[in-house]
């Protein structure tokens, strides 16, 4: 596919640029807006708990407090979404990249200023408060949890300190994974190709998708070389982050690292222990999808290069950007024309970066705007069946956005926490797959089944080994820092606990650790088992939609649009599911069983 004729995402609806008159207004508001919440809280003495007055007092206080920390985080947030956007297609923008580091001592304030809030909240009674305010009465959900939060602070000067070290602690960490994997290149011959060429993380992993196993491995080969250079400074920053994570989560009086981000997921324990018990009961079904598949490709067992390989009776089934874009909105058309329109939207404005280039980030990703209503759409396409399914999910992430926007959410009120906002992309990405697979003959069906079946493997089973490693690092670095070699130990001992005997006994993805740059978000521990239930709870909607329709699409909108006003079990209970019983769990995986039995007998009919 030629790159160079795929479009790249516009910013100029965000701001025309750095220098424009727009971008240099709301840099400069942002530090007014700081001054003035922090006069506003000085003014009002919302500091300790026991000086915030009258209960008239307290109602006028938190009526102007909700103004002015929306109006601050809206202008943050703009400006993060257009550097951040920025830094992620081209890396080599110092000059955004300066931009966006300038921020930090804002943020820092901002995080000691909500230091101060969150103690103010925390002893406020609520109920009579929201009863007198319809302001706050719209904000409840979300001023809850920062009580809820105020049971978790280290204190007024310790958390200003925490805040503002942080941009020289894990969030330059961060940083610096980000730039090195954006950056780095290796020159490598794929097999096939006429010359060495430069290729980024991001273009080896699409060639990790290729049908020719030789490529496959070359590609695996370069990546792991290209990883393994900086593999020190990869230790180094996942030590960084995970050091300062543990360290201030015990401060502040969480038991462990995994509870606070069950509260930051919005979920309990128990929900997340229902899910565990059914994924692990699915395991052995997912991995007797990659025997068939070891079977399809002449192989006794799978290597790990082979898991993206496509597998189909005919040649690879590829696509144009232009056939992409038409086949997704035809599908989402079938389900709502609503949808349909925002998916045309999106493309007709701009809002998609699509091809894979030095200097980009890997993977995929939905940004929102929500100062401009908007989102953009990060992919790497490469034309593959899987890049269509991509586009479908990330989109859906949009979609929720927009049912967001609509409702006339504020900041505050949209606070997504992952395990929600996975739901509509993954009910998007369902809509494409069942659409596909009720109208494929044998030969497309099993390509179609392919890409499904990988990506539930990828959700369930590789999710899992994530969360292994990710829990033995945060256990062992409360003892001392750890050595690339030892997190290449432990990254390939949990590889191997999840996959079990569905992956050859040769080497796993050792340098996996390196690669993904969810373990070095200093914000957001644990970016892994949210997305389990993120695709569980999506396929289990759809479930809903296909059992009883009628009503199903304005029901369906209103949940999108209440993600930030009620927690999992609530949202989810609407629509009679309990996700504290595995039973719902097990329900969304049933339909892996059916189609690793459909998948199973292709292959024992089509394979060379």
């Amino acid at each position: 596919m030629a790159h160079a004729d795929l479009p790249h995402w516009q910013l100029d609806s965000i701001y025309p640029g750095l220098d424009s008159a727009e971008y240099r207004s709301d840099r400069d508001a942002l530090g007014r807006r700081v001054d003035a919440l922090e006069a506003f809280l000085d003014e009002r003495r919302v500091r300790a708990p026991d000086e915030g007055g009258d209960t008239g007092q307290a109602l006028a206080t938190l009526d102007g407090l909700i103004a002015r920390l929306n109006e601050v985080y809206e202008t943050l947030q703009l400006l993060h979404a257009f550097l951040g956007n920025t830094l992620s297609v081209n890396a080599d923008d110092d000059r955004a990249r300066a931009e966006l580091t300038s921020l930090d001592p804002l943020d820092a304030r901002l995080a000691a200023l909500m230091a101060r809030v969150t103690a103010w909240l925390g002893a406020l009674d609520l109920d009579p408060l929201a009863r007198r305010s319809t302001v706050v009465a719209e904000h409840a959900y979300a001023l809850r949890r920062i009580q809820a939060e105020a049971l978790h602070i280290m204190g007024e000067e310790a958390e200003a300190l925490a805040a503002a070290l942080d941009g020289s602690g894990a969030s330059a960490w961060e940083r610096l994974h980000n730039d090195l994997i954006s950056q780095r290149s290796i020159r490598a011959r794929i097999p096939e190709e006429a010359e060495p060429k430069d290729f980024s993380v991001a273009e080896l992993f699409v060639a990790l998708g290729d049908p020719r196993e030789e490529v496959r491995r070359a590609a695996f080969d370069a990546q792991s070389e290209l990883l393994e250079r900086d593999a020190v400074v990869h230790a180094a920053a996942l030590n960084g982050v995970k050091g300062q994570t543990r360290e201030l989560v015990l401060k502040r009086g969480w038991s462990s690292v995994l509870e606070s981000t069950l509260f930051d997921n919005a979920i309990d324990e128990a929900s997340l222990r229902a899910m565990h018990t059914a994924t692990a009961e699915a395991a052995p079904t997912l991995r007797r999808y990659l025997g068939a598949k070891a079977s399809f490709l002449g192989k006794t067992a799978l290597e790990w290069w082979d898991l993206r390989a496509p597998v189909t009776a005919a040649e690879p089934q590829t696509f144009t950007w232009e056939e992409a874009k038409a086949f997704v909105v035809e599908r989402f058309g079938r389900y709502s024309e609503r949808l349909a329109d925002f998916a045309r939207r999106a493309f007709e404005e701009g809002w998609v970066d699509v091809p894979p280039r030095a200097g980009k980030r890997n993977g995929a990703f939905c940004s929102p705007v929500f100062g401009r209503k908007e989102s953009r759409v990060m992919l790497n396409f490469g034309g593959r069946l899987t890049d269509v399914f991509t586009l479908a999910h990330e989109l859906g992430h949009a979609y929720h956005n927009d049912c967001l926007y609509r409702a006339e959410r504020t900041l505050l009120q949209t606070q997504l926490p992952m395990t929600l906002a996975e739901t509509a992309s993954i009910f998007c990405e369902t809509l494409v797959v069942n659409g596909l697979l009720h109208e494929a003959g044998d030969a497309d069906a099993l390509a179609i089944l392919e890409q499904d079946l990988h990506h539930t493997t990828q959700l369930v089973i590789d999710i899992e080994a994530r969360f292994r490693f990710e829990s033995a690092v945060i256990e062992r670095r409360g003892e001392r820092a750890l050595a690339p070699a030892e997190l290449d130990a432990l990254m390939q001992r949990s590889q191997r606990e999840a996959y079990g005997d569905g992956l050859a006994e040769g080497p796993l993805h050792r340098l996996a650790w390196a690669e993904k740059p969810h373990y070095y978000f200093g914000g957001r521990s644990f970016y892994n088992y949210p997305y389990t239930f993120g695709f569980l709870f999506g396929r289990g909607l759809y479930g809903a939609y296909r059992d009883d329709p009628a009503g199903f699409i304005e029901r369906y909108d209103g949940l999108l649009a209440g993600t930030g006003l009620a927690d999992a079990a609530e949202l989810a209970a609407s629509f009679d599911i309990d996700i504290r019983d595995p039973a719902f769990w097990r329900s969304s995986l049933a339909v892996a069983e059916e189609r690793v039995d459909r998948y199973a007998a292709l292959v024992g009919r089509m394979t060379p």
